[in-house]
């Protein structure tokens, strides 16, 4: 099949690489976001989809919208599919309503369970043991349409966004060619989704990524990781705001206010919450690089009592 490849983070880049490389079906082109000022120099930076398409010599279209305007050259081209994996927009309707063109859509989750723009991180935050991807044939709904394949991946204890993320991303590297093969041979059908089963993985707020250190260890625990390694969960120490990259559960039995510092250990750092204490291992003060917890300590001479807060 001749496709166009929709894609912009992390996630997308290994199934565009595995279908560039593919002797049957062929990539025309990439369409992704456009290149934005990042980091203190404001730099233009490019999305990884785009950055991997430059280096793979891939045609590449960057419009601020998908308007008929600014796709123009695009469709033009001679292509009957479009793989969108992790784009971060919604595909308007007139695109998909083309004959003989169809969008396939590669999402982090099993539908119709994790809907939205985060099934990652909401899939370690609630706690799940079980993921995968799922390959759908797009309808006007977001994530709704019908499902062509899917393929399981546990979660495992210590996962972070950033290490399930890497295994989904080689499991949807493999699924978009078996999606595409099936399709274009016609012995996959999509299959509609059980609206009864769907659940929702809405964008992480930054009132979520605040630490309630009120909450039980291991929902903080859960948050961290899920955070990790794009927004950062945070807290406020001295009116400070720190990210906090890495923690781990304790038995330790809280012993004061949940947010205060009960130890400093060789390790890291003791911080009551609800439940039991959590040892915290990295952080990252703002406007300073990510360090130790030891070596924070050390550097702020903090003192058992001290809290960890929700505000300045």
């Amino acid at each position: 099949m001749k496709a166009i490849f929709f894609g912009s983070g992390d996630f997308a880049v290994k199934p565009l690489q595995r279908l560039l490389h593919d002797n049957h079906h062929e990539v025309l082109a990439v369409v992704g976001k456009p290149d934005r000022p990042a980091g203190r120099g404001l730099k233009l930076s490019s999305t990884p989809v785009v950055e991997f398409a430059r280096k793979s010599g891939l045609k590449v279209f960057q419009p601020y919208n998908l308007n008929p305007q600014d796709l123009e050259e695009m469709l033009k081209l001679d292509w009957n599919v479009a793989v969108v994996a992790e784009y971060g927009e919604i595909i308007p309707p007139w695109l998909l309503g083309f004959e003989n063109r169809i969008f396939i859509n590669v999402h982090p989750s099993l539908l119709p369970r994790l809907r939205g723009p985060a099934p990652v991180e909401r899939a370690i935050i609630k706690g799940f043991t079980l993921t995968g991807v799922t390959t759908i044939l797009m309808s006007e709904r977001v994530d709704a349409g019908g499902v062509l394949l899917r393929a399981e991946e546990p979660i495992y204890e210590r996962d972070t966004t950033g290490t399930l993320r890497e295994r989904l991303s080689q499991v949807a590297s493999r699924l978009v060619i078996e999606t595409l093969d099936g399709v274009e041979s016609n012995k996959l059908k999509p299959i509609p989704q059980v609206e009864d089963q769907a659940s929702y993985a809405p964008a992480i707020t930054a009132d979520e990524a605040n630490i309630d250190w009120s909450a039980p260890a291991e929902n903080i625990d859960r948050l961290v990781r899920a955070l990790d390694p794009d927004i950062g969960a945070y807290t406020y120490f001295r009116g400070r705001r720190i990210k906090i990259w890495s923690v781990l559960p304790t038995d330790v039995v809280e012993q004061d206010e949940p947010g205060t510092i009960i130890d400093m250990g060789r390790q890291g750092v003791f911080v009551n919450t609800g439940t039991y204490c959590l040892l915290i291992l990295s952080l990252q003060p703002e406007g300073k690089q990510k360090m130790t917890a030891v070596e924070f300590a050390r550097g702020q001479r903090t003192r058992t009592g001290e809290q960890f807060t929700r505000k300045p």
